[in-house]
């Protein structure tokens, strides 16, 4: 099992255990339901909030896991799934100021990291990460600081439709449209942080707001090209 210690930053153990693999993003878009995501079993996955329901209906395993959304802690109904229902092999990376409602058994195998500020990115988790008002800010921070520098966002739509907002049904869906053009810009700019280390955060979601700022590559054609 993982040691962690969140005042020391044991986080930085994980740094560039990934160097030179991809890395695959699992936000919770509507989108990510076109893809095959059997297709990921031999790569490297970053699941969030409740893409576990993802990993159980493809028969799929992430190896990380994130949460700096609280509702993911604190709502019981959204609890399981980054919790009892995530494979005891992923390693979990949560919002620092979440370990006092985590699950004391879980500890030793998560990793706590403090929020920065809004805006900006990190390249070195033990300092912290920049929320971006987006899970997908510290699943794409966390890639970094595994030492991958070809990153694929796949569900990262940008919308959020009140019919349909995430892949999943909520009783209480949170429309996220007010915080949409902060998001936008932190994905951006962290995208402009992989092309000046020579890589790549390519968009997987064809409905994107990301369409017109990163690297569009459709997903299953990419996975069958290798």
């Amino acid at each position: 099992m993982l040691h962690i210690n969140a005042l020391f930053n044991g986080i930085s153990q994980l740094r560039d255990k990934e160097e030179g693999r991809r890395i695959f993003i699992l936000a919770n878009g509507p989108s990510i339901l076109n893809n095959d995501l059997t297709l990921l079993k031999n790569e490297i996955v970053i699941g969030m909030n409740a893409s576990t329901m993802l990993e159980k209906r493809y028969q799929i395993s992430s190896q990380y896991y994130v949460v700096s959304d609280a509702r993911f802690i604190t709502n019981q109904s959204k609890r399981k799934w980054a919790t009892t229902e995530l494979s005891p092999y992923t390693i979990r990376v949560l919002r620092q100021d979440l370990i006092e409602f985590d699950d004391p058994s879980l500890k030793n195998r998560t990793y706590y990291t403090p929020a920065i500020s809004r805006d900006g990115f990190s390249k070195n988790l033990s300092a912290g990460f920049f929320f971006g008002c987006t899970t997908t800010m510290l699943a794409i921070q966390l890639a970094w600081h595994l030492g991958s520098r070809k990153v694929y966002l796949l569900g990262c739509d940008l919308r959020y439709p009140e019919e349909s907002p995430r892949f999943y049904n909520e009783t209480q869906p949170q429309l996220e449209d007010a915080f949409t053009s902060v998001q936008l810009i932190n994905i951006v700019n962290a995208s402009r942080e992989f092309e000046r280390a020579g890589g790549e955060l390519v968009n997987c979601s064809q409905r994107s707001f990301l369409r017109p700022y990163l690297t569009y590559n459709d997903f299953n054609k990419l996975m069958i090209i290798g």
